[in-house]
């Protein structure tokens, strides 16, 4: 009778014990990356058009023409409000390019993280404003960059 109490009141205990530990899971979901937290964390950051830290993508630029290495996180969110990330590390000679929606819900089977090498980044006026790409790239994945913003009127 004192194995049978034993068995029970282990069970019982396991039962308790892994009703806490999933109710603490699902009240603790995965936070995630908030476009107030990229900007904190220096990324550029394109909210449905609305750019954050735009500095730092012109000194990125500038850095590429002079030969000097830099590198950038841009950041843009999906109308779920899912983040998209675009690393551009430049050596000095080349810009190694990753391409990262790994975090977007939607993204079916095309989801996770791609890289390529490209040798430059090009810029092109638009109706809008300015439209840069990178070009001379390893892989196709290079053609999914692009990042354009208004001009600033006076």
């Amino acid at each position: 009778m004192k194995k049978i109490n034993l068995i029970l009141y282990l069970t019982l205990l396991s039962m308790v014990l892994l009703g806490c530990q999933q109710e603490s899971e699902t009240s603790n979901p995965k936070k995630p990356y908030s476009s107030e937290e990229a900007i904190e964390n220096g990324d550029i950051v394109n909210l449905h058009g609305e750019i954050s830290n735009l500095d730092k993508f012109e000194n990125f630029i500038e850095n590429v023409e002079s030969g000097t290495k830099d590198e950038i996180r841009i950041t843009m969110y999906t109308i779920e409000g899912d983040p998209i990330f675009y690393n551009l590390n430049y050596d000095g000679n080349k810009i190694q390019y990753t391409y990262d929606n790994s975090q977007d819900g939607y993204a079916g089977s095309g989801k996770g993280i791609e890289s390529t090498s490209c040798s430059n980044i090009k810029s092109r006026n638009t109706e809008n404003g300015i439209e840069y790409h990178l070009s001379e790239c390893s892989s196709e994945i290079g053609n999914t960059f692009t990042f354009e913003f208004q001009n600033q009127e006076n």
